[in-house]
């Protein structure tokens, strides 16, 4: 009876885990120090070629560190989108079946932001 108990829980348990195909994560900085806590960042996915807008897959804020992590359920190109400051900058990104580490640079010229890989 224990043993089917425990067989029982396991494939409950093997059965509620997040079918994701990866996790994306990073730190974000500007002019060398890391955003402060609370910045969203949101990562969209295309959907079919029918749908003519795409689907946020999830969202976060950075923490203390300008740290964010992000599941995607599907593989492939994504858009992630940090907000500072009330405007949205974009960067392609892609998700892989392995977390991917995107480590960010956000740089402000002529006040205007930009963001891009490490």
């Amino acid at each position: 009876m224990l043993r089917l108990a425990a067989s029982t829980l396991l494939l409950v348990l093997l059965a509620a885990a997040p079918a994701f195909a990866g996790r994306i994560f990073g730190d974000i900085k500007l002019d060398g120090k890391p955003l402060p806590a609370g910045v969203h960042v949101q990562i969209t996915q295309p959907l079919a070629a029918e749908a003519k807008t795409a689907a946020i897959a999830d969202t976060t804020v950075t923490d203390k560190f300008g740290s964010y992590k992000l599941n995607v359920k599907a593989e492939g190109k994504c858009i992630l989108t940090v907000v500072y400051e009330k405007q949205p900058v974009e960067l392609t990104v892609f998700s892989y079946k392995e977390a991917t580490r995107y480590d960010l640079i956000l740089e402000k010229k002529d006040g205007k932001l930009s963001l891009r890989r490490k």
